[in-house]
């Protein structure tokens, strides 16, 4: 999921991205997470590393887009910039704050979906593929290719990871849907593995990461051959 935010004080212009940026999401078959702020303080007081977009409008009261777009670049390095303005002359100093681009206002939906479009491919030229979980203590990205293996206990599911065990309220199904596209596979009823850190396997058991899992009797042929129809594939 693409998580956008638009920071914007003229409120036609924040409504008019916000249904481009949905319509464009549609037409692709992305999933997008978009949030507004009206003034760029409040969007810096309340920031975390969970953006991937974020549409910057420059003319706006107090902290102006191109202070805060300074002050957001000592916080977040990677998150790509669109500058948000009326008038193309002040978007020139963005190479400042390394803005992949502006859109002028009045927005229009041929011209946003260009620019979104290139936004997109430089959010995936940054960052691995990944997924955002929402914990209990805040959002956190993860590169699937550091998840070793997922675990449903007690209503809660685990994210065993390279960097850590990250635990949040949902379901096994859930997640395996989200990661239905990748090399991920059932052990057993309580276990989705990632195949890619597979190390061992034995009649009754998977190595992941070091630790081992147990393969159930029913899910034994359908991870075996989801195994090494990964390993066929090669590197």
């Amino acid at each position: 999921m693409l998580r956008i935010a638009v920071v914007e004080y003229d409120r036609d212009t924040c409504d008019q991205l916000q249904v481009f940026i949905r319509r464009y999401a549609r037409n692709e078959g992305l999933e997008v997470c978009v949030e507004e702020f009206d003034r760029a303080d409040r969007f810096l007081a309340q920031y975390q590393n969970v953006y991937d977009i974020v549409f910057m409008g420059i003319e706006m009261p107090g902290l102006d887009g191109m202070e805060a777009a300074r002050r957001l670049r000592r916080r977040d390095t990677d998150v790509v910039l669109v500058f948000v303005t009326a008038l193309a002359g002040h978007a020139i100093r963005g190479y400042e704050v390394d803005a992949l681009d502006f859109v002028l206002k009045p927005p229009n939906y041929y011209a946003l979906s260009i620019k979104l479009e290139r936004a997109i491919q430089r959010v995936r030229q940054r960052v691995g593929e990944s997924i955002m979980l929402k914990t209990s203590g805040g959002m956190h990205r993860l590169e699937i290719s550091q998840i070793y293996y997922l675990e449903t206990k007690s209503r809660m599911l685990y994210y065993h990871t390279a960097s850590g065990v990250y635990a949040v309220r949902r379901s096994l199904h859930s997640a395996m849907e989200e990661l239905a596209s990748y090399s991920f596979a059932k052990c057993n009823q309580c276990y989705l593995v990632n195949l890619q850190h597979v190390t061992d396997m034995r009649d009754d058991s998977v190595t992941v990461a070091g630790t081992e899992l147990e393969i159930s009797r029913r899910n034994r042929k359908t991870f075996m051959d989801a195994l090494l129809a990964y390993i066929g594939r090669g590197p």
